[in-house]
């Protein structure tokens, strides 16, 4: 589903058998569907908007979430675009996408868990305060004997300048930044502490990537498991194919 446009309005589902090319639609035509999408949602007025692969349907994209809409002449229709054939959300695929690339931008803003020549990862969103995150953590090592590396981005769940953000900031900022995580999220006591950091960054692009709780797993093929998986299934998951 896409986040940001199912909690503005209902979803309608778009069933479609293929998504091959039809003629492409004029530069007017994607202007009208902006303008008209404007009328009822402002937020779509700085959206991407280009043509989906299918006649008359075009894909809307805001900060990495999408839905497709449908104009004839007063009447807009927006939802999720299906394609039967693959038996696949094309939302959910862009957003994939979207997501794979992003993360290459955040390499250097985690915290890692495992060898770098791991053969598989994944990241995942944390508030070192999180019960889930707690637990999710607790059985890091079995992942790492795995052969799983575990990359952790910030993600404060009561936002920016709250008490989560300073016990968030108080590990990023420490000398020994694995060992301050896992006393963190024991319940040890980590000394509080500033510096540059980048968990305003961190925790932006959590909100791009649809998390609205900890922890929120990241696959390298961009997909998504929010919430905790234990270990033997994540295990299962990630070597089973991850996205699965």
């Amino acid at each position: 589903m896409n986040r940001i446009f199912t909690t503005i309005f209902s979803v309608f589902t778009l069933i479609l058998a293929s998504t091959a090319a039809y003629p492409a639609s004029s530069s007017e035509e994607i202007a009208k569907v902006r303008t008209e999408l404007g009328k009822m949602f402002p937020v779509a007025t700085n959206a991407e908007i280009v043509e989906a692969g299918v006649e008359g349907v075009y894909r809307i994209e805001v900060q990495g979430s999408y839905a497709f809409a449908f104009l004839k002449d007063d009447f807009i229709l927006i939802g999720d675009l299906y394609n039967t054939a693959k038996k696949e959300n094309v939302g959910d695929v862009a957003q994939a996408n979207y997501l794979k690339g992003e993360l290459k931008n955040y390499e250097d803003k985690m915290i890692v868990f495992g060898p770098d020549d791991a053969k598989y990862k994944i990241t995942v969103f944390t508030d070192v305060t999180c019960y889930y995150c707690k637990k999710l953590h607790s059985e890091v090592q079995q992942l790492v004997d795995a052969g799983i590396q575990v990359r952790y981005l910030m993600w404060p769940r009561r936002g920016l300048g709250s008490d989560e953000y300073n016990k968030n900031l108080a590990v990023w900022c420490n000398a020994d930044q694995q060992k301050a995580m896992t006393d963190a999220k024991a319940d040890r006591a980590v000394p509080a502490a500033t510096c540059e950091n980048p968990i305003n960054e961190t925790f932006e692009f959590g909100r791009r990537a649809g998390v609205s709780g900890t922890p929120m797993i990241l696959f390298d093929d961009g997909s998504r498991q929010p919430g905790y998986v234990p270990s033997p299934q994540l295990i299962a998951r990630v070597k089973g194919g991850q996205g699965t």
